[in-house]
């Protein structure tokens, strides 16, 4: 893969994708932490006004039984101005238990309220008003214990809501800073990775800039060269000044070709290449690719031999792209291949793949180094003294990894290295 040139910057997506899942989980524990804290919140308030009520009752048992003590005690002495504001303070009292809370119990009350007002006014009933009294009485302190009772369990009930509250509202409170310290952490670990990645496409960049500005400069200087040496000779051989206007043709020629990857790769979305999807013809493909370089090849002195069957080989990709990356393997041999040598270009279907095998009489490759040459700006110590950017081969691999085949090289018994293509054919080819 051609990294930082061809390659997507897959990392951006997968890093956005873990942050955006990472919130999720954490909105979705935050919000069952607040959702279990308003439980409780209302839960308490539920409990709270439960125990103000029972407070409020307790508070009425505990007079009532006060004031019924009072007419216990009065009764024997008959009816008289203190036992009659005894009576009325019992009644009030029954009243505001009943617009507190209505029941049988309460309506019973208020019966025996009435019942023992009247006895205090009947004449001779003050035995009966006393046993009233102390029936009535008993059952007031029986509610009043009672009422206690409750009162100390909704006491209870609200200690434990007042602690599950306050558990909880720690629970949100170290939750929320757990969330935030990793939100932050992740944040900070993000935009390190970003900056290192933003660093390492500017250097990426810088190496790209000044390999391309040196390849591009040796065949622009071999023009210039070639027609200045041209414009000494006023009186040169045309046959001479043809031949010098075969090498310019040669050079520019490979100088249209290492423009056409620039201009490829500048208009790739978001520093990828936009590889297209259509049916073509592979023997077409290689044999124009050969055809473009063989200019070049000439001014070298380097024959090319072509080696293809003639029925149609088809595929679907990008015939473009797939031309060029043929043709920067084949200038790469021409560049290592000697002066009166030639290269070799075999096209060979079998078991729907085809290969394609470039061939050059070149030095070869050390063992060590073959598994590299693949790699985005590597060059061999022979690459650099003859020049390259480093681009073409690694461009070669990206584009035969795109159409689902592989490239490999070899040195080859006889001599010189053979980069081999493997390609998928279209289903039904043979």
């Amino acid at each position: 893969m051609v990294h930082s040139v061809v390659a997507p910057a897959a990392g951006h997506d997968a890093a956005d994708t873990r942050l955006a899942w990472r919130a999720r989980v954490a909105a979705l524990l935050f919000a069952l932490l607040v959702a279990a804290l308003a439980g409780l919140v209302v839960a308490f308030a539920i409990s709270a006004r439960g125990a103000n009520r029972q407070f409020t009752q307790a508070s009425l048992s505990e007079r009532q039984a006060a004031v019924v003590a009072r007419i216990v005690a009065l009764a024997p002495a008959g009816q008289g101005p203190a036992l009659e504001r005894a009576l009325a303070d019992y009644r009030a009292l029954v009243a505001e238990e009943v617009g507190l809370a209505r029941g049988p119990t309460l309506t019973r009350e208020q019966i025996r309220a009435d019942a023992l007002v009247q006895l205090a006014r009947t004449p001779g009933a003050q035995m009966r008003l006393e046993a009233l009294a102390r029936t009535i009485d008993g059952q007031e302190n029986g509610e009043l214990q009672a009422g206690r009772k409750a009162l100390a369990r909704a006491g209870q009930r609200s200690m434990v809501l007042a602690g599950l509250l306050a558990a909880v509202a720690l629970a949100c409170a170290a939750c929320g800073a757990w969330l935030l310290w990793r939100s932050n952490r992740a944040l900070a670990a993000m935009v390190q990775a970003r900056t290192a990645r933003i660093a390492a496409v500017d250097a990426s960049r810088r190496l790209f800039f000044a390999k391309v500005s040196h390849e591009l400069r040796t065949p622009v200087a071999a023009v210039r060269s070639a027609a200045e040496v041209a414009l000494d000779q006023p009186d040169a051989d045309p046959h001479l000044l043809r031949e010098t206007l075969g090498h310019i043709v040669a050079q520019t020629g490979f100088l249209t070709h290492r423009i056409d990857e620039l201009l490829g790769l500048a208009g790739a979305d978001d520093g990828r290449l936009a590889l297209a999807s259509a049916p073509f013809d592979l023997g077409q493909v290689v044999a124009e690719a050969v055809a473009a370089a063989r200019p070049y090849a000439a001014s070298v002195d380097v024959a090319m031999a072509l080696a293809a069957p003639a029925r149609p080989l088809p595929m679907v990709g990008d015939a473009r792209w797939l031309r060029q990356a043929l043709l920067a393997v084949i200038e790469n041999g021409i560049k290592f291949s000697p002066m009166d040598s030639a290269l070799g270009v075999t096209l060979m279907p079998a078991d729907g793949v085809a290969e394609v095998v470039i061939h050059d009489r070149g030095p070869g490759v050390m063992e060590a180094e073959l598994p590299r040459i693949f790699d985005a700006y590597y060059q061999t110590h022979e690459g650099r003294q003859r020049g390259g950017s480093g681009l073409g081969l690694a461009l070669a691999r990206w584009v035969a990894e795109r159409h689902g085949g592989s490239v490999q090289a070899a040195n080859q018994p006889d001599g010189g290295c053979a980069i081999r293509f493997r390609l998928p054919l279209q289903d039904g080819a043979v």
